[in-house]
């Protein structure tokens, strides 16, 4: 039987962080990834949805040129074209390496199947079983369905079928205002589909804070989508030759049909072929638990990514897949550390925070400050036409430690870094007003929001 120091079972984020690391401090590295290596982000999140938002961004700017003295006629958006950008910028970003993502490079083997469990130290690759001196399981999620009565029956799709696309919907319900939901209502919106969006929840983005979610959902509206919040969809059928939601929301009882039904309403964790009961392991809480150094309650199988629960971005995977490594092998005793973690929404304008919301400070019974600033105000989002946005710092009023800050408008993706980097540091918020900003520029905004103290 072959003995492996390390077997990572997924070839995500998380996976591919953990096998190179190990592998470069010279330990016997086995790798099990039955689909794509680049997990969930590559093949139907991040990379795909990313160029095509910014078609539909594109899209829009030639549509609105006469502000800005250029008069052009423009024929048309094709949908299939844009899909076909996306498929190149994906070769681009990912390359036209091994299958194996370079595994093989740093000594590692690689496995193209499913692994299983026999035993905690034993795995079950495809018809082979090999030892396990350490495994990391970091299979990341799956699109979570709802129970919803006759969804399954009338059809529907998830960000790993609508990336896939090569025709618009004509009219398109989403289930669910998150990151997912709205970044795919937008794109297909732009591109001239009718959108609806459904959320249980009474706010877009539940994460974010209230303010922030509030612009979001005026700028959608603006785009002509159509949000029904605090909604409940009690079942789906088919009905002339549509897909019909039955939903109850504050404004009442309504039914609304539609071509397609994208399900964005969260994530499970990938954990089906795993065989988890052989290992001592089950699913709590929609997670695989591990401590704060990412172990399970196994010693000697360790879990990262979003199979976790973590935040579920890729730089937190990849992340956690470095943390793993230096626990098991170098003896790091590192606890994970979520606290200062930019998490992003790829819509137009941006949304971009870290920290704790306003709501979440208040709830933990800070004392504490809060300033805003507003694009319109901004002479560079004037400037470029952008005024949409609004930059919220939320700072702990004895001390100026910055606990959290939000931003909604264009850059904001890139702008939140000085606020993580600040935070991270430990620095207050005088640091940012002390630093020279370039003018005129984006980042001009946190240093009027600081300004403000």
């Amino acid at each position: 039987m072959e003995s492996y120091d390390l077997v990572v079972i997924g070839g995500g984020s998380a996976g591919l962080k953990a096998a190179r690391l190990a592998a470069q401090m010279g330990k016997h590295v086995a790798v099990a990834e039955a689909r794509e290596t680049g997990g969930e982000c590559f093949w139907a999140g991040c990379v795909p949805t990313k160029a095509l938002l910014r078609a539909a961004q594109v899209w829009k700017q030639v549509t609105q040129t006469a502000p800005y003295g250029i008069h052009v006629t423009v024929d048309r958006a094709d949908f299939a074209e844009a899909m076909a950008y996306k498929a190149r910028k994906m070769r681009e970003v990912g390359g036209n390496g091994p299958p194996d993502a370079g595994l093989s490079k740093w000594g590692a083997a690689f496995f193209p199947e499913y692994a299983s469990f026999e035993e905690p130290h034993k795995i079950r690759i495809g018809k082979k079983v090999i030892h396990a001196e350490q495994v990391l399981i970091a299979t990341g999620t799956v699109p979570a369905i709802p129970p919803i009565s006759g969804l399954k029956e009338a059809g529907f799709i998830t960000n790993r079928e609508a990336v896939m696309l090569t025709s618009l919907p004509k009219r398109l319900a989403v289930i669910g205002a998150g990151p997912i939901g709205l970044e795919f209502a937008l794109l297909f919106r732009r591109f001239g589909a009718e959108v609806t969006v459904l959320e249980r929840l009474p706010q877009v983005l539940p994460r974010e804070d209230v303010e922030i979610a509030e612009r979001v959902a005026a700028s959608m509206q603006q785009e002509g989508i159509r949000l029904i919040l605090s909604a409940h969809v009690e079942c789906v059928e088919r009905c002339n030759g549509s897909k019909c939601l039955h939903l109850s929301s504050p404004s009442g009882v309504e039914k609304i049909a539609c071509d397609e039904i994208l399900v964005a309403a969260g994530r499970w964790p990938a954990v089906e072929e795993l065989n988890l009961e052989a290992a001592g392991l089950a699913i709590e809480r929609n997670t695989l638990p591990v401590d704060a150094y990412l172990r399970t309650r196994v010693p000697s199988i360790w879990a990262a990514g979003d199979v976790t629960g973590s935040p579920l971005f890729t730089h937190v995977a990849s992340y956690a897949g470095g943390v793993m490594v230096r626990n098991a092998f170098a003896n790091a005793n590192e606890p994970v550390d979520y606290s200062v973690t930019p998490r992003c929404t790829y819509i137009d304008p941006e949304v971009a925070s870290v920290g704790l919301t306003e709501q979440e400070a208040l709830a933990a019974g800070l004392k504490i400050r809060v300033s805003r600033y507003d694009y319109a105000d901004l002479d560079r989002a004037v400037l470029s036409n952008a005024p949409e946005g609004l930059v919220k710092l939320i700072v702990e009023e004895a001390s100026g430690r910055i606990l959290g800050g939000h931003i909604f408008g264009e850059h904001a993706s890139s702008v939140i870094a000085e606020i993580a980097v600040c935070m991270r540091n430990h620095l207050p918020i005088q640091a940012i007003t002390q630093t020279m900003h370039a003018y005129p520029s984006f980042p001009e905004a946190v240093e009027a929001a600081a300004a403000q103290f």
